[in-house]
């Protein structure tokens, strides 16, 4: 469910470059030292979030953002411009909105053609005593581990995957993360001295010792190589090199921190040749799928095993299969290839609503498995699946977030456009508001999510506790294809099949990708509830007492009906729950919790309430339930 668009904060000027934002939201100013360096600062209600930290960019070996001369400042609306000249001559331009939610800032250098970044000198410094939480490294494999949580007065020498958050000792949260990331490299931050995190350009150094553009490297893929010099090129249609917006989403409780939209905001618009609609096209359907990769099944990527897999997605209502690896070598039978085999089951598929997704290698990693990354091959492998019948790609092993690899992901979804399908990245960078700019891109992996169990466990945080986590960081940047609900041996240890029912709700997304077996869903008490799973939804609201990496509460509403997701960490508790969120009138509590003491079994349990009610569960450590609440006739 992507975030609507909110009414921008109309900024005023006042002195230097200020932002005066209403109550509601962040002051932002901009300012020049004595020495012409460039700073900002944010305050919220009168108190410091950020204190004055640098801004600028170092390009072709000249360090933008020392030795500043300010010729003219401009706003119009939320946006205000500031044009500087460097004292090596060179003319830049800051550009920095204020939202009711955050701040963003970017930078605009004219260019005729590619120079040389060496660094991003863009820094954050909070106050001592903050807390963050945060993945540790940049690539696929960064974005694949576990969040942690630090001090940011030890945070010197860290790498911050964006998103991170953080929590000031005044009770204020906030979050880093970068918007509309377009013919750049993608940043991470690190910490650059105590309380101080900055932007990172960052590389996996086996891929700069073999001269991989995109894709895996054989060797060091978890050894980093910080800022080394860059090739940034002009964005297309424009004679300026122009930086992704550098965000600070501001709260003052945790709703209000997920419930954020400046990545909407600041996304470039859909191309209306590609999307009239703007989005709204009929070929981009949200779908709940069921999905080969994880089943226990035998042969579970086979054509026999995915006709009956479109069967129970059909018996559950579900939109779409997806087929992993493993389709691509199907052998001939019956004197059909792979390619008619797969319209032989598209076809089917079409007959019970079901989509048919395919898995496919954004990069090589073997001989034979080929690539779309020519465009000669993509074009074919696009061509052969629309005329199969196929309605979405799931794309996989990128693992870099350099300029190759986000020019790569652009040219795949617009190729995927023309031909009417729906993407979804896997093996990947986070989100930036992408999917705002092209909406066939569905989700992007980047989460240790369930396919992960069993991943390098030691020295990482408990699952209960990363789950408790993710709603409150990385899904602040857009749906993960974290394949949620794991039963059996994709059910963590530390957790509780309730808990594994809630992460459908909790996490979220337009392409809701379920791990477990469908025949397991089909079964009670869960069929009930996972017949009828939303998708996408109309609100979201975070419920009190969440707290970051120890529980989390989503409640999010559908049309008239309420699902709330209770994700417990790893400290047993009785949850006493009010449900004043809900409307006037009575309604049906339908409920999946822990059968306590038992950890692989679920209880469902069924009463009446009204908005005033307060609801008691007790949760094990790595407990958790999922509450479907329906509004009923006015008596009970």
């Amino acid at each position: 469910m992507r975030h609507p668009l909110r009414h921008p904060l109309l900024p005023t000027l006042g002195l230097c470059l200020a932002f005066a934002a209403r109550a509601a939201g962040p002051d932002i100013a901009l300012t020049l030292t004595p020495e012409g360096a460039l700073r900002h600062r944010v305050t919220l209600d009168g108190t410091e979030i950020v204190a004055p930290s640098p801004l600028g960019i170092t390009l072709d070996g000249t360090a933008l953002g020392e030795n500043e001369t300010e010729l003219s400042r401009r706003t119009e609306g939320d946006l205000t411009t500031l044009t500087l000249r460097n004292a090596s001559g060179r003319r830049w331009v800051v550009e920095a909105r204020a939202f009711p939610d955050g701040v963003a800032i970017r930078y605009r250098i004219p260019a005729d053609g590619p120079a040389t970044v060496s660094r991003e000198a863009t820094a954050f410094t909070f106050p001592s005593g903050t807390t963050a939480w945060y993945a540790s490294a940049v690539f696929q494999y960064g974005y694949t581990q576990r969040y942690q949580e630090r001090k940011t007065d030890a945070i010197a020498g860290e790498i911050l995957a964006p998103p991170a958050t953080f929590r000031l000792p005044n009770g204020t949260y906030a979050a880093l993360t970068e918007g509309n990331l377009r013919d750049f490299h993608g940043c991470a931050f690190e910490g650059t001295a105590p309380n101080v995190v900055s932007v990172l350009f960052a590389e996996c150094k086996g891929a700069l010792d073999e001269g991989i553009a995109v894709g895996m490297p054989r060797k060091d893929r978890n050894v980093v190589v910080r800022n080394r010099p860059w090739q940034a090129i002009p964005k297309r249609g424009t004679r300026e090199i122009v930086t992704p917006w550098r965000i600070l989403m501001v709260a003052r409780d945790l709703d209000g921190l997920v419930r954020n939209g400046i990545l909407a905001q600041v996304a470039d618009p859909p191309d209306p040749a590609l999307f009239p609609n703007g989005g709204r096209e009929p070929w981009i359907r949200p779908a709940r799928a069921v999905w080969t990769w994880m089943l226990t099944r035998p042969n579970r990527q086979g054509f026999d095993t995915c006709m009956d897999l479109i069967e129970d997605a059909h018996a559950l209502g579900y939109e779409a299969l997806v087929i992993d690896e493993g389709w691509e070598r199907w052998p001939t039978r019956d004197g059909l290839d792979k390619w008619a085999l797969l319209a032989k089951l598209c076809a089917h598929a079409r007959t019970r609503g079901v989509d048919v997704w395919v898995w496919r290698p954004g990069a090589p990693r073997r001989e034979g498995d080929g690539q779309v990354l020519d465009p000669a091959e993509r074009a074919r492998f696009m061509d052969a699946c629309a005329k199969a019948g196929v309605r979405g790609l799931k794309i996989d092993f990128f693992h870099r977030e350099n300029l190759p690899t986000v020019q790569a992901m652009e040219a795949i979804l617009e190729d995927a456009a023309k031909r009417h399908l729906m993407v979804v990245f896997h093996g990947v960078n986070k989100p930036t508001g992408d999917a705002h700019t092209w909406p066939n891109l569905l989700a992007k992996e980047a989460v240790s999510g369930l396919e992960c169990v069993g991943w390098g466990e030691r020295n990482m945080a408990p699952w209960p506790v990363h789950d408790a986590t993710l709603p409150f960081t990385r899904w602040l940047a857009g749906p993960a294809d974290y394949t949620p609900v794991g039963f059996g041996k994709r059910c963590p240890a530390s957790t509780t099949y309730a808990h594994q029912a809630a992460t459908a709700v909790a996490f979220t997304s337009p392409m809701l990708i379920l791990a477990a077996d469908p025949k397991e869903l089909l079964r009670e008490p869960l069929a009930t509830h996972f017949r009828d799973l939303p998708v996408t939804w109309d609100e979201t609201r975070v419920l009190a007492p969440s707290a970051i990496g120890r529980l989390a509460i989503l409640a999010r509403r559908h049309g008239d009906e309420w699902w709330v997701a209770i994700l417990n960490g790893t400290d047993a508790r009785t949850l006493t729950l009010p449900l004043r969120f809900l409307g006037d009138g009575y309604w049906t509590l339908d409920a999946l919790e822990d059968a306590a003491p038992d950890r692989r079994t679920l209880t469902r349990r069924q009463s009446t309430h009204t908005a005033a009610d307060t609801l008691t569960l007790p949760l094990l450590p790595g407990g958790g339930a999922l509450l479907r609440l329906t509004p009923r006739s006015p008596s009970p």
